[in-house]
């Protein structure tokens, strides 16, 4: 606006200043627009610095879980603690050879929400074979999940981000399909050139499961009224 603001002036000072130019008087929708873009702009870089603010402090709460573990980890070889895991297969894997077998054998992080459930069964699975420790899981979850839950998680407690059940059900709340967009997946899956019938069959399984779910449909007489619902809703159009 080729305006020069004195040192030190004060908000009064400026608005003085912006009201007496040639600017303001020529044109001042102008100013105002000028105005409300900065003072947006200060705002959205201050919501952004937040952002970042809690996506760092969540970073470092993994770190030191991650250095938690570890330390944890060496003391429990001359425990019984150890032993027992030992028993277990898992004594042998440290952090980092454990979360890359267990990915392995889960299938990638879902990019549409409706996959999310068929994500945890085979991570679940996949914990299983591996004999995954309870303690280890969550901080295995957050290492595959990456940034993708990072401002989704970034207020929750130190201690829920080292509680499995809560993260997971965190992401399956945030991710939750309607239960007609799971059941119009469920119609139109189709298997995978790399999959087998067997794996294919799970995964059906585990999607028409979550659907169920999704409809409380918890035994065979609710199952039965289920079906006849959404057979009802498919031909609602039809008067013939």
């Amino acid at each position: 606006m080729g305006l020069t603001v004195p040192d030190k002036a004060k908000v009064v000072d400026l608005k003085a200043l912006i009201e007496s130019s040639d600017v303001y008087r020529d044109d001042i929708e102008l100013v105002h627009n000028l105005i409300d873009n900065i003072l947006e702009e200060k705002r959205e870089k201050s919501e952004r610095d937040k952002r970042e603010y809690e996506i760092e402090k969540i970073k470092l709460a993994q770190l030191e879980k991650q250095l938690e573990i570890e330390n944890a980890r060496k003391n429990l070889v001359n425990t019984s603690q150890a032993t027992e895991i030992g028993e277990q297969g898992s004594l042998n894997d440290n952090l980092e050879s454990l979360i890359k077998s267990v990915k392995t054998l889960t299938i990638p992080v879902p990019v549409r929400s409706e996959s999310f459930n068929l994500f945890f069964h085979s991570l679940e699975k996949a914990f299983q074979n591996k004999s995954v420790p309870n303690e280890l899981k969550a901080e295995i979850l957050l290492n595959i999940l990456g940034e993708k839950v990072n401002n989704l998680l970034a207020y929750d407690s130190q201690e829920d981000l080292c509680d499995y059940e809560k993260i997971k059900q965190l992401v399956l709340k945030e991710f939750e399909p309607t239960p007609q967009e799971c059941l119009s997946n469920f119609k139109k899956a189709q298997r995978l050139p790399s999959e087998t019938y067997v794996q294919f069959a799970f995964h059906l399984c585990a999607s028409f499961d979550y659907y169920c779910q999704l409809r409380k449909a918890t035994d065979f007489r609710s199952l039965c009224d289920l079906v006849v619902s959404d057979r009802i809703f498919e031909t609602r159009f039809d008067f013939a």
